[in-house]
């Protein structure tokens, strides 16, 4: 959990292994359109629904201002390279390491080195099959762990297992090559949970740590990371 989250003027480079997550407000501007590079251009203007269009433009505009300030390159000249299941990484650097997820307005970017890092935040909506989205995308565990619950401790359960999933899959970088079904993560109880078993072949489970981000109640979020404890960093303006 963060301790508080400090204005994104605050920021200083960090001077050890740390994370930083960084919380963004999706609101498009003029300037945003002209960092983006043309194939993030044409990939958002493929968007039919202008809200998620201008979502996508700001949240990629943005991520190009903080890793900017990381390898002391101005926004627009950043160059962006894709893995095999299109998770991004820098071009010309290996460091930091990054990831970005948004939701309606609310964005998140996760940036560290040397680690493998994915983030995931999600904007809860009431009132939804929890039990049948699970059953399609949780493993047996997961779904034996929810059914427990009562009805009004289900569906913060859920975003909560669902955003660790996902920042897990993120992380890995298989995109939907890999079943949302094929591990299982803690997600009930205290404490931010585990990796309890994995189907991805030479993983080790023993080496993911997650962290919840406290977003307020209309939003869920997490980040997944391997190797030792670090000190996690949080920027962006406090909505809890």
């Amino acid at each position: 959990m963060p301790d508080s989250w400090r204005p994104a003027d605050d920021w200083t480079p960090p001077s050890g292994d740390v994370i930083d997550v960084w919380r963004l407000d999706l609101t498009v501007t003029e300037e945003d359109w002209t960092l983006l590079s043309p194939d993030e251009s044409e990939r958002a203007n493929r968007i039919v629904v202008e809200g998620k269009r201008n979502q996508k433009a700001s949240s990629r505009a943005q991520l190009r201002r903080i890793l900017s300030l990381y390898v002391d390159i101005e926004p627009r000249s950043l160059r962006f390279e894709y893995g095999e299941h299109g998770k991004p990484g820098l071009s010309t650097h290996r460091n930091p390491s990054f990831n970005l997820s948004h939701s309606e307005v609310v964005g998140l970017v996760g940036v560290t080195r040397d680690l493998r890092v994915g983030i995931d935040v999600e904007h809860v909506h009431e009132g939804r099959d929890f039990s049948g989205l699970a059953n399609r995308f949780f493993s047996a565990e997961e779904r034996a762990a929810l059914h427990e619950l009562s009805d009004p401790e289900r569906p913060a359960a859920f975003y909560r297992a669902w955003t660790r999933k996902e920042a897990y899959l993120k992380a890995l970088g298989t995109g939907l090559s890999f079943p949302s079904n094929g591990f299982t993560i803690a997600y009930t109880g205290e404490g931010p949970g585990c990796v309890m078993a994995t189907d991805m072949p030479g993983d080790d489970p023993s080496i993911w740590r997650f962290a919840d981000v406290q977003l307020g109640p209309a939003f869920m979020g997490a980040i997944c990371f391997d190797g030792p404890e670090r000190e996690i960093r949080w920027w962006g303006p406090d909505l809890t």
